[in-house]
């Protein structure tokens, strides 16, 4: 429509100079018209050709020219060019024109000459149909244009509708297709190589996908009344890939497992394990992943697996962060600097651990433990080919079965069996807590004596009476908050109390130096014990031969 309006504004105030004949009582005129914008001056062989035409000889053509040279545009002369002439009568015309793409028709007007008739509307109407147009005759605007009868205008009074062309069908992706490496900038300037972002992970049943059929389209009409067919919106499908499925009314792609999305060769693939070919380093970033993580190189310091299923590491493990749904296996084990840290639901098999914190939910198996804090719900069992576990903290709930715990350098190497560690540790946690309340409602009360006793001697002020409010909900908060934390604990206690038949197995050597504790029964070792079970009877600690 726009480009219609356009072109009729360009036809409006752009035309070209005309001329008209018109016989008066004292003889032939020539009116001369100027052009408008761009338009053209009448040239003088059109106004001979015009009189040529009407077969007129007699005419004064220096008049003619001083006419032509001297109009300007926009603006007309009239001059008398013949005294001997009657010219005939002429009837008004009307031109009608159609555009190239013929989505619109204009009309134009030719005035009568003398005492010529002017055009009807059903002279106007007949017109415009003997020209071929049968749609979007606009009657109202025939009218308009009969009532003002601008020479050499042109008047649209007929448009076509154009078709409404299809949309192409498209698809809405739910996840980011393209990674890009890029570090975060960090508020101090610094920038943060471990947090790249690169896993997307998704669940199952989770729609990837989203496909927007085509549309059709809607077809169009020109002025001639012929039907204009719309272009058609092309299909497309689904990216199909693996562990994926569509849906039955085929309009969305749904992932059939819990894993990681991504997006190659135009397919959708949701894989269950990550595999990383190299180390985990600036290059990878930090791994957060809902499946299962296989690294083929080392994970270097300061960075983090986190994985919904099991973690394996080729390499080295270094002061880095694992934490695993599943199990967690390190075939070269861990040197965790003080700073590793392993963390798993399941069982952890590692070559080595050395200066980390580790933890399970079932066992822990590897060949030397060394100046670590280990714990586990289950046994842990260091006696393959070193068998070693020396320094640190180590708890198991069942059983700890090594080689050699301790050195002969008499090293402090704490050995905790009998209770599960994660209810113990809780335990502590809550003793830690329920003395720090003790010490508070101590010296709240110490505050609540010293305000009363101000009040009966009747020197309190009104900020005292508010602070004496205050301490005394304090106190209430704190003896309900004390209340409840003694509760948890008989229950945890009731727990570690219940269970205390862990046990200790060694089948070479414990040195001295070594806390062993077995439930609620603790042994200091004072001298080298070999090949020996130590387990709890009634009270204490005893020894019997390796089982």
């Amino acid at each position: 429509m726009k480009k219609k309006e356009d072109l009729s504004n360009r036809i409006q105030d752009n035309y070209d100079g005309f001329f008209d004949l018109k016989i008066k009582e004292d003889g032939l005129y020539l009116i001369v018209y100027g052009p408008k914008g761009k338009g053209k001056f009448v040239d003088i062989q059109e106004v001979i050709d015009r009189l040529n035409q009407k077969k007129i000889d007699k005419y004064n053509l220096d008049a003619i020219k001083q006419a032509l040279n001297n109009v300007k545009p926009e603006e007309k002369i009239e001059i008398l060019i013949s005294t001997e002439i009657q010219l005939e009568d002429i009837n008004e015309k009307i031109i009608v024109e159609i555009s190239k793409d013929k989505m619109f028709a204009v009309i134009s007007f030719i005035p009568p000459q003398n005492n010529g008739k002017l055009l009807s509307f059903e002279d106007a109407i007949k017109a415009i149909e003997n020209k071929g147009i049968k749609f979007g005759i606009d009657k109202e605007k025939v009218k308009e244009a009969l009532k003002e009868r601008k020479t050499n205008y042109r008047y649209i009074i007929a448009e076509g509708i154009s078709p409404i062309h299809g949309k192409d069908a498209i698809l809405e992706f739910h996840f980011n297709r393209q990674k890009k490496i890029k570090p975060k900038l960090l508020e101090d300037g610094s920038v943060d190589f471990h947090n790249l972002d690169l896993i997307e992970n998704v669940s199952k049943g989770q729609v990837l996908v989203t496909l927007i059929p085509p549309v059709e389209g809607t077809p169009g009409v020109n002025v001639l009344g012929i039907k204009i067919p719309p272009k058609k919106g092309k299909p497309i499908r689904l990216p199909k890939g693996k562990n994926t499925a569509i849906s039955e009314d085929g309009l969305k792609l749904i992932s059939t497992i819990d894993g990681q999305v991504s997006f190659n060769n135009n397919k959708v693939n949701v894989y269950e394990t990550y595999e990383v070919p190299n180390n985990v380093d600036n290059s990878i970033g930090n791994i957060n992943f809902v499946g299962n993580v296989i690294v083929k190189g080392n994970v270097l310091t300061g960075f983090s697996i986190k994985a919904g299923g099991n973690v394996e590491v080729y390499g080295v493990v270094e002061g880095a962060r694992i934490e695993a749904e599943g199990d967690i296996v390190l075939h070269r084990g861990i040197q965790g600097m003080n700073k590793g840290f392993l963390s798993s639901k399941g069982n952890i098999l590692s070559k080595y651990i050395q200066n980390s914190t580790v933890e399970a939910s079932e066992n822990i198996i590897s060949e030397a433990i060394m100046h670590s804090h280990v714990k586990c719900s289950g046994s842990i069992i260091v006696n393959n080919k070193k068998g070693i576990i020396v320094g640190g903290v180590i708890r198991a709930s069942d059983q700890i079965d090594a080689k050699v715990i301790g050195s002969p350098m008499a090293t402090l190497t704490e050995i905790e069996v009998g209770m599960d560690p994660g209810i113990l540790e809780k335990y502590r946690s809550l003793k830690e807590k329920s003395e720090y309340i003790k010490r508070e409602i101590i010296k709240t009360n110490q505050v609540i004596d010293l305000l009363n006793k101000m009040k009966e001697a009747g020197k309190i002020t009104d900020s005292k009476k508010d602070l004496l409010l205050k301490s005394i909900r304090t106190k209430v908060f704190l003896d309900d908050n004390l209340k409840s934390i003694k509760g948890e604990m008989e229950e945890l206690q009731f727990l570690l109390n219940e269970k205390d038949n862990g046990k200790v197995k060694v089948y070479d050597t414990i040195y001295p130096g070594v806390k062993v504790t077995i439930g609620n029964a603790c042994m200091y070792v004072r001298e080298e014990l070999k090949y020996c079970t130590l387990y709890k009877d009634r009270a204490d600690i005893v020894t019997s031969t390796y089982e």
